[in-house]
């Protein structure tokens, strides 16, 4: 079906990506009026990141976890601290 609907696209054909060999990009309407060099700019920062972002590992949860101990014991000694005080007044 086509529609009477005027869009702007951006068509990337160098994406840099090793998955996609095309991109094509529909720019809201009320982007539309921006220059085609920063739609490009634009564009081709998401497609050239892209690989990027996929290979990026997660947090590890072991690190996670350290974090919350170390937490932990930090306001454990605050605490403490805290008590000690209140006990010598």
């Amino acid at each position: 079906m086509v529609k009477g609907v005027n869009k702007t696209v951006i068509e990337v054909n160098n994406t840099g990506s090793r998955y996609f060999e095309k991109i094509v990009f529909y720019v809201t309407p009320q982007y539309g009026n921006l220059s085609a060099k920063q739609l490009k700019r634009a564009a081709s920062t998401f497609s050239f990141n892209f690989d990027n972002a996929m290979t990026r590992k997660p947090l590890r949860k072991k690190y996670h976890h350290k974090k919350i101990i170390i937490f932990s014991l930090i306001s454990l000694g605050v605490a403490i601290a805290t008590v000690g005080l209140i006990i010598l007044l």
